[in-house]
């Protein structure tokens, strides 16, 4: 299922941006439930993209550095 496109978007680009995406929505709303689905809709084919999981790291580790500037400015 591989389509030649002249795009610059990669799918290696889309599963760090569906990792992103799914980070933020796990931030938004950090309960039990949430993360369930996710793990349920990234596990669907028994494995998550390696750029997937590095897109979640990425916005997970930003939003704690701009937690902690926050904190360092009050």
């Amino acid at each position: 299922m591989t389509n030649e496109t002249n795009e610059t978007s990669t799918p290696d680009d889309e599963d760090f941006d569906y990792g992103c995406k799914c980070a933020m929505t796990l931030l938004n709303e950090p309960t039990e439930d949430c993360l369930n689905d996710l793990i349920d809709e990234l596990d669907e084919d028994g494995m998550i993209a390696t750029e997937v999981v590095y897109g979640l790291l990425a916005t997970i580790l930003m939003s704690m550095n701009s937690e902690e500037e926050d904190e360092e400015e009050h």
